[in-house]
């Protein structure tokens, strides 16, 4: 398990949902059951739906806040580093800052 991560080319979560209840169209479950073979992220996602069923009406597709957004590009681009910049984007944004631990 080198990325345990979602990726551009896994499908989304709301086609998983519907592969794991049963929902999906079939070459879009074939599709989903070659790629779960492969991927442990998406596997580990089809799983969660089994123990926790959800309904498809259950997700709502929200638009990330952009200073949520910004920072946690900036966290993935391991701008971190250096506080400066984490301090930068939530000054601006709510007036925090971050401390060494």
């Amino acid at each position: 398990m080198i990325d345990f991560c979602k990726r551009v080319t896994c499908p989304s979560s709301e086609e998983l949902l519907a592969y794991q209840i049963g929902n999906a169209k079939k070459s879009l479950a074939k599709e989903i059951f070659d790629h779960i073979d492969k991927c442990e992220f998406c596997e580990a996602e089809v799983e969660f739906y089994k123990k926790y069923p959800q309904s498809e009406d259950d997700i709502k597709t929200e638009e990330i806040p952009s200073p949520l957004f910004e920072l946690a590009e900036a966290l993935l681009n391991n701008k971190h580093k250096d506080n400066s910049f984490l301090n930068k984007l939530l000054n601006d944004k709510e007036g925090l800052t971050l401390k060494k631990a």
